[in-house]
């Protein structure tokens, strides 16, 4: 696993960074380059591969991209939790991103790129569902939807960029890939009945942290 090399904390700290994440094949590579090169630390866009760290060293407006899980073996949120516990030691500001995408293309792609089954995405979804809610509930996280960018295109980075105090305009060329995976067929019904039990899941998690957040056993 890539780490990045610890420095002493500096009594001023440090602005920004962003730690970039969400589900495998749910956009969350692609963002990471987006937010690297919008907030001007790439000289141009793709210079950062979007995986892992955008710099060695702890940086002004540093960008940590890690998948949920990530990496194979497979690591999930306790890894990433415990990676970025120094962030707060070295940044004023520790900014969130969470992609979402369609469920259904999500898995379909997922298990195209790294094999598996359908049961070894839906578990993967289930593992990840409380630390998803908690960081919804957090607000230094903005919520990027694959689905919103398609259909909302240039006006949704903005959207984002402003959300970060981020001066850019950039607008990064991308294609529709969900196209491929809307299709019916037996693997498709499968796929949709995982959805409907993780659906179940996140609605759970979600109503836990509600609940924490209220005060309420």
């Amino acid at each position: 696993m890539e780490n990045i090399k610890e420095t002493p904390a500096s009594k001023v700290l440090m602005k920004n960074c962003w730690i970039v994440c969400g589900p495998e094949s749910s956009g969350s590579v692609f963002i990471a380059k987006v937010i690297s090169f919008a907030i001007g630390h790439c000289d141009f866009f793709g210079e950062y591969s979007g995986y892992g760290y955008n710099n060695d060293v702890f940086c002004e407006n540093l960008v940590l991209h890690r998948s949920l899980p990530y990496e194979r073996p497979k690591q999930f949120q306790d890894t990433l939790i415990e990676e970025i516990s120094a962030f707060s030691d070295q940044y004023e500001r520790v900014n969130y991103v969470l992609t979402t995408r369609d469920m259904n293309c999500s898995i379909q792609s997922k298990i195209r790129r790294f094999g598996g089954s359908v049961k070894d995405a839906e578990e993967d979804y289930v593992k990840v569902a409380p630390f998803y809610a908690r960081l919804v509930d957090d607000d230094a996280c903005y919520i990027w939807s694959y689905e919103s960018m398609l259909i909302l295109g240039k006006p949704y980075f903005l959207r984002m960029y402003r959300f970060f105090g981020i001066e850019s305009d950039f607008f990064p060329e991308f294609y529709d890939a969900n196209n491929a995976y809307f299709r019916q067929g037996r693997f498709g019904r499968r796929v949709r009945a995982s959805i409907r039990m993780v659906k179940h899941v996140l609605a759970r998690a979600w109503k836990t942290v509600g609940g924490d957040r209220n005060g309420a056993s």
